[in-house]
């Protein structure tokens, strides 16, 4: 009778320790085990790009420390943008030529940066409440501008051409203070951009080819109804 006491005690620890010992290495495992993506995350649109080691991402903060060459304040001051002589007594929506609401991009590596930029312009900025980008080229003397954008720069993708492709996020009001965001893939053709393909919206990528071919469709006509490229 001890003999069988000791046999269920000795069984008894065996399970407990085996117990034990597959619950540290789930523990462990599930430690090891890759974060999941979530699907409207956007910001990685190269993992899958076989180009992806020519593409920068832009970064989409402005700077509080003022710009870092001197020509980039003159430049903005020649777009007419913004407001050289700008106090705080001005009221008209104006802002001054300040980093702080400006930031500078090349993409096109055959002209110097006086000849051609982009331009990611703070929202609010002469009372438009949304964020833009710019893009200028310099024809004849005198800086023009290429596109106008409704949204923000997410990456460059470097070409043959030397003139970079863009990813941009296109910003869409629906009006009652909600939003649509549409990630887009623009090329440039006959002197300015175009949209190529649409990449993702806020739901996600559009990873099947035949979603995103519907949904470059019906993006690029909701773009052009509400002219968020111009």
């Amino acid at each position: 009778m001890i003999r069988l006491l000791y046999c269920v005690i000795f069984i008894a620890l065996v399970y407990s320790c085996d117990s034990n010992t597959k619950s540290t290495e789930s523990k462990e495992s599930g430690n090891k085990q890759p974060a999941t993506k979530k699907n409207s995350d956007l910001s990685d649109h190269t993992s899958n790009n076989p180009e992806a080691k020519d593409t920068i991402n832009a970064p989409a903060t402005f700077s509080n420390e003022g710009f870092d060459e001197a020509r980039k304040y003159e430049l903005l001051i020649e777009t007419h943008i913004c407001n050289p002589n700008y106090t705080d007594t001005v009221t008209d929506g104006s802002v001054p030529c300040s980093a702080k609401f400006f930031r500078f991009f090349e993409y096109n590596h055959k002209r110097e940066l006086d000849n051609a930029f982009m331009l990611q312009v703070k929202a609010g900025v002469n009372n438009y409440p949304y964020r833009r980008l710019l893009i200028f080229t310099r024809e004849q003397g005198k800086l023009v501008l290429v596109n106008g954008i409704t949204g923000y720069l997410v990456s460059q993708i470097s070409r043959p051409n030397e003139i970079d492709d863009l990813i941009v996020g296109i910003i869409d009001d629906l009006g009652n203070d909600t939003f649509d965001r549409y990630d887009v893939l623009l090329r440039y053709k006959d002197g300015k951009y175009h949209i190529e393909e649409a990449i993702g919206d806020l739901q996600g990528k559009f990873e099947d080819k035949k979603l995103k071919e519907r949904a470059t469709r019906m993006i690029k006509k909701r773009i052009e109804e509400k002219k968020l490229i111009f």
